[in-house]
């Protein structure tokens, strides 16, 4: 107990200060962090307003949590001609949680302080969320829908909802009903959903997507629409290809998972293959291409192109990752207007510069743009749910 209530002492010299370099670096040094800043700061403060409860014996093991994730998370970037986003928020809320634990634990309450009461204005991160849009025109909230049972028109239980995951019953799967009946999955921005499909596949979609499909599969094909973006994880049946459409490309695969980003305000529709085969052909042009794991089809100005990509920075939304590899700034600002539902209105330079890093999906949005800022010089503020800067 010794240890702890050490780490406590320097916790709370930090917070109020004063506190020596050596004694800061010590308490970084616990938690395998190498710097302070005003970010760490204010995710202290955040977390230290919450209802917190840790018992004794947690507190060490919390500790233990804390450097195994930031071993993860901080993991060396690759060298380049880079600016580098310094994203401290992952390790800053970890870092705040265990420092609670202790706070909580040896003090038994928060401290009432004009400071911690005065909450910054910030826009929270997107959560699972989706409207399911039946075949008979009825919206059913899959965001309220937290295990239960979704019917058809005739009262046939048809889907179920559980754990956040849209799940159609088995006995529905692959039966012949001639003209099949459609259902769609609206996600909206600052949102995201699973959806296991009637043939076992599974789909996730991100923010500001939708995806259209037969309530049963037939013994011809499996098609289905896609707009936004949408990672597939396909059930092997060569009778019945897989096929999902969209505005730039068609995708066709027998058993396979890739990816398929057609957002409107991207340069581009992209299909991505974690493994497998894949057949992609670009709508305007018929032109089609067979790709192979690690690659990447896309269509730019009807011209269909393959290349080799990074699969891990192009799905890593799914598992609630955002991963940036030399993006320019207008295609970050891009992915955080839909994660967080928010109207970028910055003037963004016009120059050659790309950003890497990475960071939880699950990070407010303020903290992001303050790594940003470092990155950049540019000043962003938040105004409702409008990004202003200069």
């Amino acid at each position: 107990m010794k240890a702890n209530t050490d780490i406590f002492t320097l916790f709370n010299k930090y917070l109020n200060g004063p506190i020596s370099k050596s004694e800061l670096q010590v308490l970084l040094d616990y938690f395998g962090k190498e710097e302070a800043d005003e970010t760490l700061m204010a995710e202290i403060r955040s977390v230290l307003e919450s209802d917190y409860e840790a018992k004794q014996d947690d507190i060490a093991q919390i500790g233990k949590e804390v450097k195994m994730r930031l071993d993860e998370r901080l993991r060396p970037n690759e060298t380049g001609k880079q600016i580098w986003i310094y994203l401290a928020a992952a390790a800053a809320i970890l870092l705040a949680i265990s420092i609670a634990a202790i706070y909580v634990f040896e003090l038994g309450k928060i401290p009432q302080n004009d400071t911690i009461q005065t909450a910054r204005q910030d826009i929270h991160p997107g959560t699972d969320k989706a409207v399911l849009v039946l075949s008979d025109g009825r919206r059913v909230s899959l965001t309220d829908s937290s295990n239960s049972i979704i019917t058809n028109s005739s009262g046939e239980n048809i889907a179920q909802v559980i754990d956040g995951t849209l799940s159609y019953i088995s006995s529905n799967r692959n039966i012949n009903t001639g003209e099949s009946a459609y259902n769609t999955i609206l996600v909206p921005r600052g949102g995201q959903y699973k959806v296991i499909l009637p043939d076992g596949s599974k789909a996730w979609l991100n923010s500001g997507s939708s995806l259209r499909y037969p309530v049963s599969f037939g013994t011809q094909s499996r098609i289905m629409e896609l707009t936004g973006e949408g990672y597939f994880d396909v059930v092997k049946n060569k009778k019945l290809p897989f096929t999902v459409k969209s505005s730039t490309l068609e995708v066709t695969a027998l058993g396979t998972q890739f990816n398929v980003n057609t957002y409107s305000n991207e340069p581009y529709g992209a299909a991505t293959l974690v493994e497998g085969s894949l057949r992609v052909s670009d709508t305007k042009s018929q032109k089609t291409v067979l790709i192979t794991p690690g690659e990447q089809a896309f269509s730019a100005a009807g011209n269909l192109k393959v290349r080799k990509v990074n699969i891990y920075e192009l799905t890593a939304w799914k598992d609630g990752l955002f991963v940036i590899s030399k993006a320019g700034l207008d295609e970050v600002m891009r992915q955080v207007e839909r994660w967080y539902n928010v109207t970028v209105e910055v003037k963004l330079p016009k120059s050659a510069n790309t950003f890497s890093g990475e960071f939880p999906r699950n990070i407010a949005l303020a903290d992001f743009l303050q790594s940003l800022e470092r990155a950049t010089g540019i000043k962003f503020k938040i105004e409702g749910r409008r990004i202003v800067g200069r």
